[in-house]
């Protein structure tokens, strides 16, 4: 049995990438985080602060593997987590194979941050042995990164745990969702605007509530912003949910929305279009390679034309039949492409 260290955040994501690989039952499989996970408490843990700043990170790591004696070592995120573990590996005597996963921010926003953070994550990239990302522009972008260093490139995503049975939209409410981070990455302000624009303008249904889940740094502003904008009492902010709650407003939406500035493919985004919400989006790669206008959800070309393309969708949830075919087809894309068992073992594969 082949014995897998991963390395990542305590993360939600992780947590059910860490679980999906536990349960093929073929790896003994240890971790590296920024804290004990509850969830896997039987399993072998090391805590690491992986700030840059932290110069003892190296030192633990490279014990910690030294003891374990892995097989293979897989990195969720090519930033801090990425550099320390790699120059930890630097000294081993018996080095394991290294998969890099990205994950949208650390090779699209990074990069750009500095010439320090696109050296780092340039580094990490080019000491792994493969690398794993979720999109085609993603994948486009890390190959840019790599410059003449050739490496594979895998384009995989996580997928989706327990895929619903299709959707009957007959059974949806007026509800439009988001659920991105309260972060100005994600532009929530910038729904809550298109929203209130069109409550304005006596566009929409006096029945339609914009439910907002999810929290963070923008929080109270967004609140503050619903208040000055007088549409708060149309706007729910539930704060982060659990994924059962999660699901049971992804079953009453009819539309979601998903605007930020810059991500990969999302989560949330496969969620959303395996139970049938209409999803209304952000002009950018990663959610062109899902989501075409007008055939299978709504393209906002500038976050400056959201609330046309909200109200087109809403317009198009009133075609019932054209609507369920929709939902029909987003529903067989995502059993296709997004299946989460299925994914979980293309990714083992690599080890």
């Amino acid at each position: 049995m082949k014995k897998v260290v991963i390395v990542g955040s305590n993360s939600i994501h992780c947590q059910r990438y860490i679980a999906g690989v536990i349960a093929t039952g073929e790896f003994e499989v240890s971790l590296i985080s920024n804290q004990k996970m509850s969830e896997f408490a039987n399993l072998n843990c090391l805590e690491v602060n992986f700030a840059l700043r932290n110069f003892n990170a190296v030192k633990q790591i490279r014990a910690y593997l030294k003891s374990i004696q892995a097989d293979v070592v897989h990195i969720h995120q090519a930033n801090s987590y990425a550099w320390h573990t790699l120059r930890a590996l630097r000294k081993l005597t018996r080095r394991p194979k290294v998969v890099l996963t990205t994950w949208g921010s650390d090779v699209l926003i990074l990069p750009k941050q500095s010439k320090l953070m696109r050296r780092m994550v340039e580094y990490n990239l080019r000491h792994s042995d493969l690398i794993t990302s979720d999109s085609l522009f993603m994948s486009a972008q890390i190959a840019a990164l790599l410059g003449k260093v050739s490496r594979p490139i895998h384009t995989l995503n996580f997928g989706m745990q327990n895929l619903p049975a299709l959707i009957d939209v007959t059974s949806k409410h007026k509800i439009i969702l988001s659920n991105r981070l309260h972060k100005p990455l994600y532009r929530v302000d910038k729904i809550i605007q298109a929203f209130a624009t069109l409550i304005k303008n006596n566009l929409i249904d006096t029945e339609y509530r914009l439910v907002i889940a999810g929290s963070g740094d923008e929080s109270a502003n967004l609140e503050q912003l619903a208040q000055d904008l007088s549409v708060k009492s149309r706007i729910d902010f539930v704060g982060m949910l659990s994924y059962r709650e999660l699901v049971e407003f992804y079953q009453q939406a009819q539309l979601f929305i998903s605007v930020p500035e810059s991500d990969g493919t999302s989560s949330s985004l496969l969620e959303a279009l395996a139970y049938g919400c209409i999803p209304v989006l952000s002009n950018l790669p990663a959610n062109l390679e899902w989501v075409l206008d007008q055939v299978n959800g709504f393209i906002a070309p500038e976050v400056g034309q959201l609330q046309q393309q909200i109200l087109a969708a809403i317009q198009f949830s009133q075609n019932i039949v054209e609507y369920q075919k929709l939902a029909n087809f987003n529903h067989q894309m995502i059993l296709g492409k997004a299946s989460f068992s299925r994914n979980i073992r293309k990714f083992t594969e690599l080890y």
